[in-house]
């Protein structure tokens, strides 16, 4: 049977940096090479600390894994 082996697992926030010429302005910021096992409480942890160091709101966070399919 096949399992998936955790290989890494990375953040994505949105931040609105607001309106241009009438159109939404967003940026993302990506956090790399976190621990597989994070949990959900972790994440919206570091979101909540970087969120007051960052200069414009966080609109979406999204949490990416890779893993890889072995027999």
């Amino acid at each position: 049977m096949a399992s998936i082996n955790p290989i890494s697992t990375s953040i994505r926030m949105s931040l609105n940096l607001g309106m241009v010429d009438g159109k939404a302005v967003e940026k993302s910021v990506s956090i790399n090479n976190l621990d597989n096992e994070i949990t959900p409480d972790a994440v919206d942890a570091v979101v909540t600390a970087l969120e007051s160091l960052l200069e414009y709101p966080v609109t979406e966070t999204k949490q990416y894994e890779t893993g890889l399919i072995v027999e």
